[in-house]
């Protein structure tokens, strides 16, 4: 399988669980590269099609804000350039103290159902840092890859959430 995963990070809590998808798939022996998401230009949005599965990451900015470099990534691919991508999905960090716990990822997981995009399963929110729990991160991994491979597609994402706490 062949796995692009595009992610913003602040904290390096993102770019960790990014990290922590992608070990998980060249374990499984699929090809899988990172992009940051304010380096995705129009050379790399076109190839974005040619991935079996994409994953998009993001952290929670403000109020429940989806940063401005994913918001960017998302216009590109989305509007501008009508990338087909083929499967996707999504994961994010966020904290629980603020009222909008993870939202970017429910509104990345909003664009990509509204443009036709399945997601290949639940949304992955994630409190702070997987760093305590990362066979949690890698357990969603792989079920999300065995979806993508038997083609099953999830459209509601309202219901289907896996949440991690950090528990430190």
């Amino acid at each position: 399988m062949n796995v692009a995963i595009v992610y913003s990070s602040m904290s390096g809590n993102t770019e960790e669980v990014a990290e922590l998808i992608q070990a998980t798939h060249v374990n499984r022996g699929d090809r899988a590269v990172l992009y940051e998401a304010d380096r995705i230009g129009h050379r790399e949005a076109g190839s974005l099609a040619t991935y079996d599965l994409v994953y998009f990451g993001s952290y929670t900015w403000a109020d429940g804000v989806l940063p401005d470099e994913m918001k960017d990534t998302f216009r590109l691919l989305l509007k501008e350039q009508s990338v087909p991508i083929r499967q996707a999905a999504v994961f994010g960090t966020g904290d629980k103290m603020f009222v909008h716990f993870c939202r970017a990822v429910d509104e990345m997981a909003y664009h990509l159902s509204k443009f036709g995009i399945p997601l290949a399963g639940e949304l992955l929110k994630i409190e702070q840092s997987p760093r305590n729990q990362p066979y949690n991160v890698r357990a969603w991994t792989e079920r999300l890859a065995r979806n993508a491979e038997e083609g099953v597609h999830v459209y509601d994402h309202s219901k289907d959430q896996t949440t991690v706490a950090q528990t430190s």
